[in-house]
Parts: structure tokens; C-alpha cells; sequence
């Protein structure tokens, strides 16, 4: 009897993605299984080929008919024409079916290829099994690379960031120097042909929790609200059923406690649990928090991991050893067997959708893979999204509320100041009068401050007062920002740095200055307005070595630092009991930025970040500036009022026919020649039209398609970008016609002059 596996090609284009069928050799019969990674000989040529094996049959006249194939691609085989596997490259398998299924789903959802979405479930380092990595080293004293960065002979940041990182180490695993600098392997190359970096092999530590001191914590008393959120959940959750369901609670609210004990009734019932943070900066502290309520059976998954480290704890929680997984978007894929409940915290952030193909939500991974586990999907959030909230108050999932903060603390006394009239008033610090004051006193008093800023680095641009000149990226139509520390003009889409100039390049006048406050500029305002006051940052220029979040934190906490400044990553999620000042800078900022859940994020950004203020003994208060007061967002966000922000933002929403009432599309193209971008977007359009005429049933569900036009930032890396907008109130409808376009335009092989990209229901416009 004759064996056949199906395959799917690793790294294939949509044209190549469907399933081929080989014959596996009877010396490897019992080896080859479904979700192994196999050699194949491909094409007339025969060139091997890594493939995924999607199943495993024996052969007979009508086998492939019966068979539950994953495409439509399975016909009737002819033995005679197969070809033999030519090895297995795994001894086991790297995903089991029901991670193949959500493969299948993930290649029509997201309109990838089968590659693509096993990629994302299990870990970059799959094939790093030995305790030895490639690692990297400087082949020239420290003075000399000094040297060359101060003279100016390197024109990548990406090379500078990497000398430095290994000026300061002796040698670095190159899949860390990659990973935390920002940069691929080919930079490292080119290090290397430069004479600058060399390679050698070394032994690595693998354990991300090894060095970490854990003391065993006993669940806390419920307060009211969380005990009838419990008693509920966990009836739901004995049922076995899928179910969805929002915690909205405030700030402080203890929905953390609520997490660990429904997880501790998810384990007594044998079952398993992901918890999924937006932030990396708040994985230690929550993995802290579930390793002292369930030691060791908790792992880690994150991208600022090494590859070993991660490769073990995958592998730890696929052999069956964990019962609970914390980490950031990619942990959603954790290959537990049994998985009884996934818990997204702070799920209104963005960063749970990829911005890389497969553009995957990890909300709408977790409800999949809970709909087919039977588990429950819990959501929570003191500002969940519109989307989300609508759902809930439509019934369509559940809906809890936690009102009141834990151990009675009161909720911060909110304060804005108009920084119109500071101006008018002569001044012109980024600190207003009144929070000048009230950081003299926290610091008087031994008390903490947070500020917060959402803009990193020192000047947003650089400015010729002459003539109006402002320094822009030579392959990216956006501003530079100059980076004080580094002395440094860096473009933050392509990482094209240069010194900044002296002299306006265009008028030759001496009058060029730096404009707009970012994090360092703040810090340094910090350290001049108060002496003597401690003061740490924490953004993402702080952040690229390992670990680098976690001893931030740490010190802040434990050194009871005056001052914090940081952006997103100190605005959710953290517990400091004496932090009792948080200043929003520039409160306003992300108003303008031309994207419909502007407001959205305007309102959730305030709340959160006020919701560190005081949660602890001691009272808190957060100063609020903005030169745009009267928004409704801010003004919402004063009051700690959802329920009115949602109210104006859903009726906006409805008007304007954004989402929930609608999905929208968003379409890139993008390429060197303009010209050309343009004339293959304007026909993408009239083949989208096309498509949709032929599927359009009911004016009730009317698709509308706006463009094609210049994207908000026109140009990166030297490509155009020209944008096409899409809103579509039926999803099926939608997906069948972008399909129908990503594989006309992107099923070839070889370099496109005009690439094509597909983001449904993106969290960024631009």
C-alpha cells in the first residue's frame, strides 16, 4: 500500500500555494506526520524545497475525494506521476492539526499563504536546538570604532546602533544584536566585509526566568464587584461552551485579581490559559504576578527573548509541562493542548494587530481558537474599543463591569491647563506653571511623578528660521528627528541618520534650530528646572537591550526615582504605590493624525496614563496640557467618563460610517516610479469596482471606495505610496474581492515594479 503526503511549500507565492502530493519511501514510513517540515523535490528541475505536511493517507482509487482536503486544489491522484520525499527535517511535529486548521483559516481570513501562518506559530528559533549560537564581536578596538562613528563615516543608524551595542558586550548572539537593534543579518555582513565585526560561536542561557527570586502569593479576598464577576465567570467557564466576554473596569479595579483566580478554576478543572499583554514593557510584571500564584508552570513568550530562550519555552509548554502562558501578540499561538480560557488585557491597543503579513488580529486568532476549544475568550479594559464595547452593549458578547478601585482608593483628581494661555502669559516651557509646582512638591515630599509624552526623541524637527528649510529623510517624505544623545538626525521609518547641519543646506544661513519637544528633550527640561531631582526614560530608545524594560521599572520603583518620562509604554498596566503626579504633555498631539479612532485614542491614552496616579495610600493627581481643550475626547477624559466619550464617538462613527458599522480596507501600492504606482492603482480600483458590482445584492449593504490618492506619508524607503479605501459591511464579500486582486497583482514571481499591500480593519491609516 502506498503512503501520500500533502504538502504546502514553505516561502511560495499564492500562485504555488496549494497542496501537492508526494510519495513517502517505506524507510520513512511512521516518520512523516501531519505539521512536520520536509524536504520535497520541486518543479521540472527538481530543486529541493522546505514543505509543510498537511496529511498523511494511503492510497486508493478514491481516497483524495474522501479525505477532508483543506483547499480545492485535492483531485484524483495518478501514483505514477508522484515523486518520493526526499528527507523529514523535523523528528517531530513543529504544529499538530487543529494549528493546521487555523493555518487554513488564517491563508482565506488574511489572505496569505499557508507559510505565512505557520510562521507564526511556532518560534524563530525552531532550528537553534543546540546551546551554542552564532554570536558577534567587534574586529577593531572600541577607539577605532568610536572613531569612525564620530567622524561621520557611517551613514546607517542601524550601523551605529550596532557597534555600540557591541562596544559595551564583549561578543552578542547575532539573533539578539538583530533582534534589539532593529536590523537584519545582512547589516551584520556588511559589518563584517567592512572589517568591523567578526562571528564565533558561543553558549547561550536559554531560561528568561532563571535569575528571578519568586515568593509564593495566596489569592486576595474579592471585593463585592469582583466576586459576582467571578461566581459568574466561572459557571460560564464550567459549562465547556465557548464564550466571549468584556471586563470593563476602571483603573485600579483589580481585574488582574480577577484574572489569576478564574485562571486558578480554569487549572482544577485540568484546563489551560493564555494571557496576552499589549506591551512588552508590562510582560515582567505580569509574569511576576502569575509565577508567585503558580510557579513554575508558568512560561513566557515574547519577541525580545533570545531565540534559545524561546525555542525552550515553546517547547516546554508543547511537551505539556505549562499550565498558563503570558506574553505579547505572538503568545496567542502558544501550542497548548487544552486550553480552557484566553484573556486579552488592555485589549483596545493596537499593538495586537500585525502590521506584518499575515496581518493578523490576536483577537480574532483567540475567538477562533476558542470557538474550537469550546473556551472562553475574556477581554479587559478600562477603555475598551468602540468596537468591542458595541458588541457588548448589543448583547452579542458578555459584559462586567468593575466601577469602583480596589482598597476604596479614590480615582486621581484631574486637572487641564490651557497651554494657549501659558504662551500668552510668557511661558514658554513644555512644563506649565502649574505642573512646575506641582513636581517641586512630589519631589519635596518623597513622592513619584510620571510624565508622559507620546513623541520620543529630543526636537520633532529642525527648522531654518530664514527661509523655512526643514530637514527632511532623503528616502522618506517625513521630517527627521534630531536625537540629543546621539547628536544625530534619524528618520524613524527607514533609520537614515546624518549630523545635523550648521548651516540651512538651502539658504546657507546660520539660524537653524530644533523645534518640538520630544521624551529627551523633556528629560533634559527635567534636569534643568530641578536640580538635583532623579529622573528616568523610558521609550523605545531606552528600551533595545534585553531586559532593558524590566531594570527601568525596577529602578524606578525600588530607587524611588523623582521622575519618570516615557510614551505609550508607561501609560497602562503598571502598579507603582507612590506614584501620586502623572503630567500629560501635549495632551492634543494625537488628534491630528488624520485616522478615525483619533478621538478614540486620544481618550484612552489620557485615561490610562491617569490611571497610575494614585494607587496606592496616597491620593493622586494628574495635570492635563493641551492647546485644544474643548475637544470632547479630553474633555471626557477629565471626568474618567466612558459611557459619554462612547456615546458622542459611536453616533460619530455611525454618521460617517466607520467601524462597527462597517469593515474597512485599506490598500497600498507602492514602488519607485510614481507614475506608475499611480496608473496601477487607478486600475486595481476599476478592478475592484468590477468585483463588487458582480456580488453587490441589496442597497442596504452599499460598498463605497475611496480613492486612489497619495498616502498620508507619500513616500518611505524611496517607494511612492498611493492609498485606496475600502468600507464594506460584509466581511465574506470584502475578502472574496481583495482575494480576487492580491492574486492577480501579486501572485507572480520575480521583483514587482509596483507592489501591492492588503490591511482589512487596520490600526494604522497611514
Amino acid at each position: 500500500m502506498y503512503m501520500i503526503a500533502s504538502v504546502v511549500l514553505n516561502n511560495a507565492t499564492r500562485a504555488f500555494d496549494k497542496e501537492y502530493y508526494y510519495l513517502i519511501p517505506m524507510d520513512l514510513t511512521g516518520k512523516i506526520k501531519p505539521g512536520i517540515r520536509v524536504m520535497v523535490p520541486f518543479g521540472a528541475g527538481n530543486r529541493p524545497r522546505e514543505a509543510y505536511v498537511i496529511d498523511v493517507f494511503p492510497f486508493n482509487n478514491s481516497s483524495c475525494d474522501e479525505r477532508n482536503s483543506y483547499n480545492e486544489y485535492a483531485t484524483t491522484i495518478d501514483v505514477s506521476q508522484l515523486k518520493d520525499i526526499l528527507r523529514p527535517v523535523d523528528e517531530k511535529p513543529v504544529v499538530d492539526r487543529d494549528m493546521l486548521k487555523l493555518a487554513a483559516w488564517m491563508r482565506e481570513r488574511y489572505i496569505c499563504t499557508f507559510g505565512d501562518a505557520i510562521k507564526c506559530m511556532y518560534p524563530a528559533g525552531k532550528g537553534a536546538k543546540e546551546k551554542t549560537l552564532k554570536a558577534a564581536y567587534l574586529a577593531v578596538t572600541r577607539e577605532e570604532a568610536e572613531r569612525m562613528i564620530q567622524d561621520n563615516k557611517l551613514k546607517k543608524i542601524q550601523h551605529i546602533r550596532v557597534l555600540e551595542m557591541l562596544m559595551d558586550n564583549e561578543f552578542i548572539p547575532v539573533c539578539d544584536v538583530t533582534k534589539f537593534a532593529g536590523v537584519s543579518s545582512s547589516v551584520l555582513d556588511t559589518l563584517k566585509k567592512y572589517g568591523l565585526v567578526n562571528y564565533k560561536e558561543v553558549r547561550i542561557t536559554r531560561n528568561p526566568l532563571k535569575s528571578r527570586k519568586i515568593r509564593q502569593t495566596q489569592p486576595l479576598v474579592p471585593t463585592p464587584e469582583q466576586a459576582k464577576a467571578l461566581d459568574f465567570l466561572k459557571k460560564k467557564l464550567e459549562e465547556n461552551r465557548y464564550y466571549e466576554c468584556l471586563i470593563h473596569g476602571v483603573t485600579g479595579s483589580g481585574k488582574t485579581e480577577v484574572y489569576l483566580q478564574l485562571i486558578h478554576h480554569a487549572i482544577d478543572m485540568g484546563k489551560e490559559a493564555i494571557v496576552l499583554v499589549p506591551e512588552i514593557s508590562l510582560t515582567p510584571q505580569m509574569v511576576e504576578r502569575f509565577r508567585e500564584r503558580f510557579g513554575n508552570e508558568v512560561a513566557v513568550l515574547h519577541s525580545r527573548l533570545s531565540q534559545g530562550e524561546r525555542y525552550d519555552q515553546w517547547s516546554l509548554v508543547k511537551d505539556g509541562h505549562i499550565k498558563v502562558v503570558v506574553g505579547a501578540r505572538s503568545a496567542v499561538f502558544a501550542p497548548l493542548k487544552n486550553l480552557g480560557i484566553i484573556i486579552i488585557d488592555e485589549e483596545h491597543e493596537g499593538t495586537y494587530k500585525s502590521e506584518t503579513t499575515p496581518k493578523y488580529h490576536a483577537a480574532e486568532i483567540a475567538r477562533k481558537r476558542c470557538y474550537e476549544k469550546g473556551a472562553m475568550l475574556l477581554y479587559g479594559s478600562a477603555t475598551p474599543s468602540c468596537e468591542t464595547y458595541f458588541k457588548a452593549k448589543k448583547g452579542l458578547i458578555g459584559l462586567l463591569e468593575l466601577k469602583s478601585r480596589t482598597n476604596n482608593m479614590v480615582m486621581p483628581e484631574v486637572e487641564i491647563v490651557d497651554m494657549r494661555k501659558e504662551l500668552e502669559e510668557g511661558n514658554r516651557s513644555v512644563f506649565s506653571r502649574k505642573l512646575q509646582d506641582e513636581i517641586k512638591n512630589n519631589i519635596k515630599l518623597g513622592q513619584q511623578t510620571m510624565l508622559f509624552l507620546n513623541r520620543r526623541g529630543h526636537s520633532s524637527f529642525v527648522l531654518c528660521r530664514n527661509c523655512g528649510y526643514v530637514v527632511k529623510c532623503v528616502g522618506c517624505s517625513i521630517n527627521m528627528t534630531y536625537h540629543a544623545y546621539e547628536d544625530r538626525l534619524i528618520c524613524h521609518y527607514c533609520g537614515y541618520t546624518i549630523r545635523p547641519p550648521k548651516i540651512c543646506p538651502k539658504c546657507k544661513s546660520t539660524h537653524i534650530r530644533h523645534f518640538g519637544a520630544g521624551t529627551q528633550k523633556v528629560e533634559e527640561e527635567v534636569k534643568k528646572q530641578f536640580p538635583g531631582c532623579s529622573v528616568i526614560r523610558m521609550d523605545i530608545d531606552t528600551t533595545t537591550c534585553k531586559n532593558s524594560h524590566e531594570k527601568i521599572l525596577r529602578d524606578f520603583c525600588e530607587n524611588n526615582i523623582n521622575v519618570m518620562v516615557g510614551t505609550q509604554m508607561i501609560a497602562k498596566g503598571h502598579d507603582f504605590h507612590n506614584v501620586t503626579l502623572v503630567g500629560v504633555l501635549a495632551a492634543d498631539s494625537l488628534l491630528n493624525l488624520g485616522d478615525y479612532r483619533a478621538s478614540e485614542r486620544t481618550f484612552q491614552l489620557i485615561t490610562q496614563v491617569a490611571g497610575r496616579a494614585g494607587r496606592g495610600d496616597l491620593p493622586g493627581r494628574v495635570i492635563i496640557q493641551a492647546y485644544n481643550t474643548e475637544d470632547f475626547s479630553i474633555q471626557a477624559a477629565l471626568r474618567h467618563d466612558f459611557e459619554t466619550f462612547f456615546k458622542q464617538e459611536i453616533m460619530i462613527r455611525k454618521k460617517l460610517n466607520y467601524p462597527p458599522f462597517t469593515n474597512i480596507a485599506s490598500i497600498i501600492l507602492s514602488g519607485a516610479n510614481e507614475k506608475q504606482v499611480s496608473e496601477t492603482a487607478s486600475q486595481v480600483k476599476k478592478d475592484l469596482l468590477k468585483e463588487f458590482c458582480s456580488s453587490e445584492t441589496s442597497e442596504g449593504n452599499i460598498t463605497e471606495i475611496l480613492g486612489p490618492v497619495p498616502a498620508p506619508i507619500k513616500k518611505i524607503m524611496n517607494k511612492y505610496r498611493w492609498r485606496i479605501i475600502i468600507k464594506c459591511e460584509d466581511m465574506e464579500k470584502l475578502i472574496k474581492a481583495l482575494t480576487c486582486i492580491s492574486d492577480k497583482y501579486c501572485s507572480k514571481t520575480g521583483r514587482r515594479p509596483v507592489e501591492l499591500g492588503i490591511d482589512i480593519n487596520p490600526f494604522n491609516m497611514l
